[in-house]
């Protein structure tokens, strides 16, 4: 990687943080290749966004069938300081880029779904309006500028099978009552 197609900060690679050992450390210390910056510039959506062609990757707790996104809380507040809300608006406003959500489609050996009819945590991290393509082993499911009703019928299908029937009935009433 040499970050040398990069539109901004080109040739250097820029970063909030370093962790790992001591060789890493003394390859980075007055590395003029390496910037740190705080989450001021590197969560900056206006500095992402003129990055053009960029990817965010990012995880979440459990998706609705609508694309709202919980990243915070699993029975109680497990989150952490982070971004997930800059990068995905920050990708939107880039020229091509992207935004993913990538999770396993249940938890705790398949007993629980964690693409949803209603988000079970309460908490929305990201809004659905922002939601761009959510990722599970099952598929992806690309929701930005869907219409609702293709939303849940494109989150329905990347659910695991035998959680489909049920979200399919529960599908109906999202659709009824619009999210």
């Amino acid at each position: 990687m040499t970050n040398a197609r990069k539109p901004l900060d080109t040739g250097i690679a820029t970063t909030g943080c370093l962790v790992g050992t001591r060789r890493l450390y003394d390859y980075a210390h007055k590395n003029p290749a390496i910037r740190l910056f705080t989450p001021a510039h590197i969560h900056n959506p206006l500095v992402l966004g003129r990055l053009g062609k960029i990817v965010a990757l990012n995880s979440a707790i459990e998706v609705d069938l609508t694309g709202q996104i919980n990243a915070e809380v699993a029975g109680a507040y497990i989150g952490a300081v982070g971004g997930q809300v800059d990068f995905v608006r920050g990708v939107q406003m880039s020229a091509s880029g992207r935004s993913v959500i990538a999770l396993p489609a249940t938890a705790r050996d398949d007993s629980i779904s964690r693409i949803v009819a209603r988000l079970e945590g309460g908490v929305v991290t990201t809004a659905r309006s922002d939601a761009d393509i959510v990722v599970t082993e099952f598929g992806a499911a690309e929701l930005r500028g869907q219409p609702l009703a293709e939303r849940v019928h494109r989150m329905v299908a990347i659910s695991h099978p035998n959680r489909r029937e049920t979200l399919e009935r529960e599908a109906h009433e999202v659709v009824r009552r619009g999210g």
